[in-house]
């Protein structure tokens, strides 16, 4: 079309109203670059056979907006999109999915997740940023925790081991906020199978046995901590002070005492 003033206009028109100004191949369809305006929003950047192509950015009127790599009319490479409510994603994409290695941000900033995408969920290697705090490092699947990783918990505990669909399973040491620690099986997120559970405090030092559903269950080895009554003589040991050890708790078994004094019952680990 040419204006009044000599001014070329270039593009596809419908109805009075012009739809694409840009290049056009010959068979006047966009190629090039060229910008497209439709009903949900508007495309400006590369073309190439009628489709988008190339690097461009599409606006929807919904207020949301892309600006990346394109291939054959699909989000395709390294692209950001910004959703209408402020949080956002850039990294890599495939077929109009995040795809490869990506960043998915909140609204105000901060980040939700930085790692490996497949088909627009978490799958690979990333880190998950919990909106209660607790935060997650590790390999995922099929947007799960699922494999290796650690998970920081707001209260400071910490999980490092295997996951399976979310769930703590298979190997793995639970630390403690207080102290405490556990290392040894898991299974649907409890403690689960032979474990050995260390105790930060008290009495009893450790217990080594099996667990079952997060609970002790039958024969354990309960391990309690020793003191001695020495004698001092300004801050100095005397030679001749007479050392007594004994048991804290004469309850409580220690690792020589005979298999039938020890525990052969379910109970719960202290709770922390």
């Amino acid at each position: 079309m040419t204006y009044k003033d000599g001014r070329v206009c270039e593009g596809i028109w419908e109805n009075g109203k012009i739809l694409y100004e840009g290049g056009l191949d010959d068979n006047e369809k966009p190629h090039g670059r060229g910008k497209w305006m439709c009903s949900n929003g508007t495309y400006e950047g590369e073309w190439k056979n009628g489709l988008r192509n190339g690097v461009g950015t599409f606006k929807w009127t919904s207020g949301s907006s892309y600006e990346g790599e394109w291939k054959d009319n699909k989000k395709h490479g390294r692209g950001t999109y910004k959703w209408s409510d402020g949080r956002s994603y850039e990294g890599e994409w495939k077929d109009n999915n995040f795809h490869g290695k990506g960043i998915e941000k909140n609204s105000d900033g901060s980040v939700l997740y930085d790692g490996e995408w497949k088909d627009d969920m978490f799958h690979g290697k990333g880190t998950y940023n919990y909106e209660n705090g607790d935060i997650y490092t590790g390999e995922w699947h099929a947007d799960k925790m699922h494999g290796d990783g650690v998970m920081t918990y707001a209260n400071q505990d910490i999980y490092d081991g295997q996951w399976k669909n979310d769930l703590k399973d298979g190997q793995g040491t639970m630390k403690y906020h207080n102290g405490d620690v556990y290392e040894g099986k898991f299974s649907n997120d409890k403690m689960h199978g032979k474990g050995t559970y260390t105790y930060a405090a008290g009495d009893l030092s450790k217990s080594i046995g099996q667990w079952k559903g997060g609970k002790k269950c039958g024969l354990f080895e309960d391990i309690v901590r020793l003191s001695k009554q020495v004698y001092y003589d300004n801050d100095e040991v005397k030679a001749d002070s007479k050392v007594k050890r004994e048991a804290l708790d004469e309850d409580t078994d220690t690792e020589d005492a005979p298999p039938s004094k020890r525990s052969n019952v379910c109970v719960s680990p202290p709770q922390v």
